[in-house]
């Protein structure tokens, strides 16, 4: 208990920024659950995962490389944060493009208003991301929390008001939420502008800009592969059935994740303590152990909880017209253990420096993942899709298990 406390102490604004994030998340899809059609609720959560998608694939995973370069260099890496951002700006086309045309081929039900303003505002949340990985690069984690706490309780308080004085439609709702998103990148700008993290030298460096991308593209596809595993049974489920077993779905996987509120802040220190001790092979196996057994306290209430009471949580937190969420959060109750333990060693490989190993474990999982659902929803529906993610998450685990345990005992 004194080490999960120190843990705390020690990464507070981050662990908050973390907390407030995901609560945030979680109360504006709520409050879309609550109010709206379970259908247009699919809808949404369609939308979402499909643009997420495709700005991890056009982010090539330069923002977790400008942390690294802004912590190694500080302020003199202003030029980089430049760069990143040219290239963000200069791939939104084809990242809007990509998301409009592709709902317009395979959800054409979906009213393109809809689709162009969660593109919008998931490309302003990547904005902001941007922003706060170079800020992160300097430790500047109070600011970070600061401009999420701001714009989050804008958001939530204008859609609330809204929902008290009219009903508003989704279009509306996200608008707010895209105002929002404004809002957290002026004053993330304010901050990295004050510590000299935006330069216009060099803005306009092609040359630069693409030798960034040839370099941080192996991140970006591991970034993505690993996104896509936890997202394409959504993307499926709503092809393969409808927009109704797309809200049922991702009402049971959603408290699944939320669940991990309780243990994520273990890993925050995590990866710079495996970086450290890495040399030591006995070190390494003697983390693994106290981690695991750690999370497996943790994980055992959860999963418990979540298996005994699937139908109290559903029904409390989303009212009984999503109870047929609660078989789902019955079924991810045997995952919990499995997603807990593959983070694990996903940071302890990638502590050890073993990329392409966990990037080669998420991408085999992601195949695994899509196969099985395509096989098995068709005939059994969301069920089946709860059932092939406890499948992936153990399979991640056991795979990145073996590859540790093959290091620890080499010579």
């Amino acid at each position: 208990m004194s080490r999960l406390i120190r843990i705390f102490s020690d990464n507070k604004h981050l662990i908050l920024s973390g907390l407030a994030e995901r609560l945030f998340f979680f109360f504006i899809f709520l409050i879309i659950a609550r109010q709206y059609a379970t259908n247009q609720y699919g809808e949404i959560i369609t939308v979402f995962s499909l643009a997420n998608i495709f700005i991890i694939f056009f982010d090539f995973g330069l923002p977790a490389l400008l942390q690294k370069e802004v912590s190694l260099s500080g302020r003199k890496a202003s030029g980089f944060l430049s760069n990143v951002m040219l290239i963000s700006i200069a791939f939104f086309p084809l990242y809007i493009l990509s998301v409009y045309f592709y709902c317009l081929m395979f959800y054409e039900s979906i009213p393109s208003e809809l689709i162009i303003i969660i593109a919008l505002t998931v490309y302003f949340f990547s904005l902001g991301n941007i922003f706060s990985k170079a800020l992160s690069g300097l430790g500047l984690f109070k600011n970070i929390f600061f401009s999420l706490l701001v714009s989050r309780i804008y958001i939530l308080i204008f859609v609330v008001l809204a929902l008290l004085i009219y009903s508003p439609g989704l279009n509306e709702i996200f608008l707010i939420t895209l105002s929002g998103s404004a809002v957290q990148i002026a004053i993330l700008y304010n901050f990295t502008k004050k510590n000299n993290l935006i330069s216009i030298t060099g803005f306009f460096d092609f040359k630069k800009s693409y030798s960034l991308l040839k370099f941080a593209s192996p991140l970006g596809l591991a970034v993505l592969f690993n996104f896509l595993y936890d997202k394409i049974d959504i993307l499926i489920i709503s092809k393969l059935t409808d927009y109704d077993q797309v809200a049922f779905y991702n009402i049971g996987y959603g408290i699944f994740k939320t669940s991990t509120l309780a243990y994520s802040f273990i890993f925050i220190s995590g990866f710079t303590r495996i970086s450290y001790i890495g040399r030591s092979k006995k070190a390494v196996s003697l983390f693994f152990k106290k981690y695991f057994f750690i999370l497996f306290k943790i994980c055992l209430v959860i999963s418990i909880l979540l298996f005994l009471f699937p139908d109290f949580l559903v029904k409390f937190i989303y009212t009984d017209k999503l109870a047929e969420a609660a078989p789902v959060l019955s079924i991810l109750s045997f995952a919990v253990f499995g997603l807990a333990f593959n983070n694990l060693t996903g940071i302890i490989m990638n502590g050890l420096g073993m990329y392409k190993s966990n990037m080669y474990i998420t991408f085999t999982g992601l195949i695994l993942n899509i196969l099985l659902n395509i096989l098995l929803i068709p005939e059994y529906g969301i069920k089946a899709a709860a059932a092939v993610t406890v499948v992936t998450e153990y399979y991640i685990f056991i795979s990145g298990y073996l590859l540790i345990l093959k290091y620890i005992k080499s010579n």
